[in-house]
């Protein structure tokens, strides 16, 4: 998920950054999941747990792989054990560089051990020794930054957690190359601003080699003239252990949080899982249009597996929320202006004490979709807000939910309004948050097909 539907409501917030840290390190701290980074983005459509299952189960896929890695040395079990599927695979090819460079701080000593540059695929294997308080389940945090922190590119300020191993605690970062163009030589900087409970400065310059790799140049390309937008594939990176697939997309300016979302399946129809989806590499504004440079990585080599990618690509179409003030006649129709999403308020009711609501979302039409997501979005995404306070965010005002036609799609929320000093239907508006629905409900292109041969 997301990252571009949370920065929208995170510019609207002005708080101290290191306020913002200290919360996101106590935070990840009293996490009990062990969900892997890069699995954060896909929030928008997918929960952590399902995520993470998806990366966990990837193991399966590649049997050979893990019997070989089952042999290897102290090295390749570090990626096996942190379950990066391409140090894994490159790891068994034996092209792995190996690195020794220590940065020493406050006693503590960070050391990396091990890197690769494969296609689009950055990984860094890492040891830390010293005098060090742990969390509670043995685990140790370190804080780091990629990049010098730079602004734009994904997770460059990130916590890690890493693993008790002989000589101390043993961790792992992958991330994806954040530049369009691909240099042969490059250096990776990286930062730890803290071990533990220890703030400090462990700087290194690690220096990557890419790998061989092929590039499969792409013309094929797709657009929804309604939404204004458009999908360019423009290349095909084969590496030794990663494929990444490189596109422009072309939105509106009012599409500024516009996310492209890819699905890929091989020759056999079968889905290809991804390792990232939705990097955005590059953006550049013109008069009436945003066009952001992007790229997908698929966590293997494809070579002889499939003679094809068969690619769906999808667009969640960032929407504002939308508001209906009380004193308005119904039916009022709420809807997108450049997909087929709505949310009809049927009937609205003050009664003392409660302020009833009904509606129906998307005219009833499911689309593939479960009922209890459109009830969670009647819960949470239909909410009676002051009208003076629409545009910040705050807990909702209580209320319940009531299914009136499930088939229909239709419920009534009913707002505990005893509580409220000095309620009138002048100051309190109904706030319909369509991006939910968008960014579970992406728009569909048509599908393109491009040869790997």
């Amino acid at each position: 998920m997301e990252k571009k539907q949370f920065q929208v409501e995170y510019e609207k917030i002005e708080v101290p950054k290191e306020d913002v840290l200290n919360a996101i390190q106590t935070g990840v701290r009293r996490a009990t999941s062990d969900t892997s980074k890069r699995n954060k983005k896909r929030l928008r459509a997918y929960s952590l747990s399902a995520a993470a299952s998806i990366f966990i189960s990837s193991s399966f896929i590649f049997p050979s792989i893990s019997h070989v890695m089952a042999e290897v040395p102290l090295l390749g079990k570090v990626y096996m054990n942190f379950n990066d599927l391409i140090g894994r695979n490159l790891e068994s090819q034996q092209l792995i560089t190996k690195l020794n460079e220590t940065a020493s701080n406050k006693g503590i000593d960070v050391s990396i051990t091990s890197a690769y540059y494969d296609g689009a695929a950055i990984g860094v294997t890492f040891n830390v020794a010293g005098n060090i308080k742990t969390e509670q389940d043995g685990r140790l945090m370190g804080y780091y930054e990629i990049f010098d922190g730079k602004e734009g590119i994904d997770d460059s300020k990130e916590i890690v957690y890493m693993e008790p191993s002989e000589t101390g605690y043993s961790g792992h970062i992958q991330l994806n190359y954040p530049k369009s163009e691909l240099p042969p030589d490059t250096t990776f900087p990286l930062e730890f601003k803290s071990i533990g409970d220890n703030e400090g400065v462990w700087k290194f310059d690690i220096p990557i080699k890419q790998l061989p790799y092929e590039t499969i140049k792409s013309k094929r390309e797709r657009r929804n003239i309604g939404a204004d937008v458009k999908v360019h594939f423009d290349s095909i990176i084969k590496g030794k252990a990663s494929t990444a697939i490189n596109y422009t997309a072309t939105f509106p300016n009012e599409g500024k949080y516009d996310q492209v979302i890819l699905e890929v399946y091989n020759d056999q129809g079968k889905e290809i899982p991804l390792l990232s989806d939705g990097i955005d590499l590059e953006t550049n504004k013109s008069e009436n249009h945003i066009t952001v440079k992007g790229r997908t990585i698929i966590p293997q080599s494809l070579k002889e597996k499939t003679s094809y990618l068969e690619i769906h690509p999808k667009v969640a179409l960032h929407e504002k929320n939308q508001f209906v003030t009380l004193v308005q006649q119904t039916p009022i129709e709420v809807q997108s202006d450049r997909q087929n999403l709505s949310v009809i308020v049927e009937k609205m009711k003050l009664k003392k004490g409660n302020f009833t609501v009904d509606f129906q979302v998307n005219h009833g039409d499911m689309r593939n979709w479960n009922f209890s997501f459109f009830k969670d979005f009647a819960r949470n995404d239909i909410t009676l807000v002051k009208e003076s306070e629409k545009a910040i965010y705050k807990e909702p005002m209580k209320h319940s939910i009531k299914v009136l036609d499930e088939k229909e799609l239709r419920f009534r929320s009913t707002f505990d309004i005893g509580t409220v000093s000095n309620f009138s239907k002048d100051n309190y508006v109904i706030r319909v948050n369509l991006d939910s629905l968008s960014a579970n409900i992406p728009l569909e292109l048509e599908s393109v097909k491009i040869d790997l041969n």
